[in-house]
């Protein structure tokens, strides 16, 4: 039987250096993942002369995956508090330091974030098209450009566990 859970973040994107994991999806064994949905906003750069516009990337990397770091853990919420079990995949937000891999990473899509333009929602309706991951891999939601000052971000993205 699948769950859905949600994990949700709010920090600060930080213009200080190169790309960012703002979100890292490592699946637990044997329970498979996909990424149902993806909320992100910022609530500080407010101003036409503040609009950016930031390069995202949902990628899926295989093999031995290396975690990475500078964030936070965030523990996934369960979707019916009252039902559900605590999810077995493990998550992080705004890593500063990327995820690596000794496989191969895919980006399975490309899109751009105006920062102006708040919330930025991206669902996959049907669940076949959603990228998903299995024991030994991860998906990783990467900020691939780096913002001109620092924004205060705040997002979910929403996985189904099986």
């Amino acid at each position: 039987m699948s769950r859905i859970y949600r994990v949700p973040y709010q920090g600060t994107l930080t213009n200080a250096g190169g790309d960012c994991d703002l979100f890292e999806l490592l699946p637990a064994d044997d329970k498979p993942i996909k990424l149902l949905g993806l909320i992100l906003g910022q609530t500080s750069e407010v101003g036409d002369a503040a609009e950016e516009n930031l390069r995202l990337t949902i990628r899926h990397m295989a093999a031995t995956v290396t975690s990475g770091s500078g964030g936070s853990s965030v523990t996934p919420v369960k979707n019916d508090p009252g039902v559900d079990v605590a999810a077995g995949f493990t998550a992080e937000a705004n890593n500063s330091t990327v995820a690596t891999t000794s496989g191969t990473s895919t980006i399975m899509e490309e899109f751009s974030w105006n920062i102006r333009n708040t919330p930025l929602e991206r669902f996959w309706p049907d669940a076949d098209l959603a990228p998903t991951a299995r024991q030994g891999e991860a998906l990783l939601v990467r900020c691939e450009s780096t913002p001109g000052d620092d924004i205060s971000i705040q997002g979910t993205a929403i996985v189904q566990e099986f």
